[in-house]
C-alpha cells in the first residue's frame, strides 16, 4: 500500500514520497460522503501535535494538524509517513560514519491544504540535513476520498489511468514552459537571443523529463476546492524535477475542464466545470 524512495543512509538520495491507496475503483457514495464544515478543518488544524527531540548532534521536530477522527485512513498515513521519515533520520543521526562537526536536523510540517465536499489534502513538507550542501527536501500530499474512506492517488480518478496523465501531463508542461520563457524574456535584456533561445530547449527539455506521464511524476497532488465540488488538481513538483533546485517547488493548477471527460463516472459529480465556456474554448490553447 505504501511506496516511495527511502533515504539510503541520507546520502543524496531525494527523500519524496507519497502514500497512494490500490483498489479505489470502488467509490461508496452513500450516506459518509458528507462533509464536515470546512471550519472544523480549520479548527483542527489551530492545535497542531507535536513530536520534537534532540540528542548529541542533532534534532527533530514534526507538528501535525488534528484530524476529524473519521478521517482514521488518513491520521494513520499520516503517522505512518513521519515515522519512516524520523526513524531514517535517526539513524543516520546515530550512524558510526555520520559526518562530524554539523549537527543534523529534521523538520517536517503536515497541514491541512485542501476541503472540497468530497475531498480532503494533507501536504508534509519539510527537509532533513544529515550533511552535505543542504538539506533533503521532504515532500508528500495525502489526499482522502471522503464518500469511500480511502487514500485515492492520482489515476485512481481516471476510467483510463494513462489517458489521465497524459493529459494533466500536456497541460503541466505547457504551463512550465510558458512560465520559464515569461521569466527568461522579462529577466536579462543583455542576454542574447541566441542564448535566450538555448537556455529556453534546455529548460523544456528538462520539463519534459520532469512531466512524464508516470504515477512517480505526479505523485503529489491536491484536489482544488473549498467545502464544495472541486474546481481542479494542483500539481506539485519537487526541487530539481522541473526547476533548478534554487527555484523550489513547483506547483501548477490544471482546471478540471482538462481532464473532466476522463474521469471516472463516480467522480464526475465531485469536480465542477463551466460547460459553455469547455465548449467554446475546445481545441484552443
Amino acid at each position: 500500500m505504501f511506496s516511495g524512495l527511502r533515504w539510503s543512509g541520507f546520502p543524496a538520495a531525494a527523500a519524496i514520497l507519497c502514500l497512494a491507496c490500490a483498489g479505489c475503483s470502488e467509490r461508496d457514495t452513500g450516506p459518509s460522503a458528507s462533509a464536515t464544515p470546512v471550519a472544523s478543518a480549520a479548527a483542527a488544524e489551530s492545535q497542531p501535535e507535536t513530536d520534537a527531540g534532540k540528542g548529541k548532534g542533532y534534532a527533530f521536530e514534526i507538528l501535525y494538524p488534528l484530524l476529524e477522527p473519521e478521517w482514521q485512513p488518513l491520521v494513520a498515513a499520516v503517522h505512518r509517513f513521519a515515522a519512516i521519515q524520523k526513524t531514517d533520520f535517526l539513524d543516520a543521526s546515530t550512524a558510526a560514519d555520520r559526518a562530524t562537526g554539523v549537527d543534523y536536523s529534521l523538520d517536517l510540517t503536515f497541514a491541512v491544504a485542501r476541503r472540497t465536499a468530497d475531498f480532503v489534502s494533507v501536504t508534509a513538507s519539510g527537509s532533513a540535513f544529515v550533511g552535505g550542501a543542504h538539506g533533503v527536501p521532504i515532500l508528500a500530499s495525502f489526499n482522502l476520498d471522503l464518500a469511500n474512506g480511502k487514500l485515492t492517488a492520482l489515476p485512481d480518478l481516471f476510467t483510463d489511468a494513462q489517458s489521465g496523465l497524459q493529459a494533466l501531463s500536456d497541460e503541466c508542461r505547457h504551463q512550465l514552459e510558458g512560465r520559464y520563457a515569461a521569466r527568461l524574456r522579462d529577466g536579462d535584456s543583455a542576454m542574447a537571443p541566441a542564448q535566450k533561445a538555448a537556455q529556453i530547449a534546455s529548460m523544456n527539455r528538462w520539463i519534459e523529463r520532469g512531466t512524464q506521464p508516470t504515477p512517480e511524476n505526479f505523485r503529489v497532488f491536491l484536489v482544488d476546492g473549498l467545502d464544495s465540488p472541486a474546481i481542479g488538481l494542483t500539481v506539485i513538483f519537487p526541487p530539481y524535477q522541473v526547476a533548478a533546485y534554487v527555484d523550489g517547488v513547483q506547483q501548477v493548477e490544471v482546471p478540471a475542464k482538462v481532464f473532466y471527460d476522463l474521469l471516472k463516472p463516480e467522480y464526475k459529480d465531485a469536480f465542477a466545470i463551466d460547460t459553455e465556456a469547455r465548449n467554446a474554448s475546445a481545441g484552443v490553447r
